[in-house]
């Protein structure tokens, strides 16, 4: 649920960038900052019970803000929302998962 590691997925400023004319460049240094670990946090959760076409939708959501996140978890199913535990999170159901990247000073 935290500390997903992408780092290894993303394009470092050696690599070849396409820039806003379409032209290569092998500097990447319009986006990619090599010293900023790509670290995420699952913070919410959609999942779907049912069939394709039709089924049951709820979701799971922990508070967070420019300061960080809570570790306190909830879910949201029709008109009703509890506190869910966090080893509850995973399961077969997740549909769409929502991550954040941490901000690093």
């Amino acid at each position: 649920l935290q500390e997903l590691d992408m780092s290894r997925h993303c394009a470092s400023s050696s690599s070849y960038t396409r820039s806003q004319n379409g032209s290569e460049s092998a500097s990447g240094e319009n986006f990619v900052v090599d010293d900023v670990p790509a670290i995420y946090d699952l913070f919410a959760v959609t999942n779907h019970y049912g069939r394709m076409g039709f089924g049951h939708y709820t979701a799971y959501a922990r508070k967070w803000s420019e300061e960080g996140m809570s570790d306190q978890w909830a879910v949201f199913d029709d008109s009703s929302v509890c506190s869910l535990k966090p080893s509850m999170v995973v399961t077969p159901a997740a549909y769409l998962l929502f991550y954040r990247r941490r901000i690093f000073d």
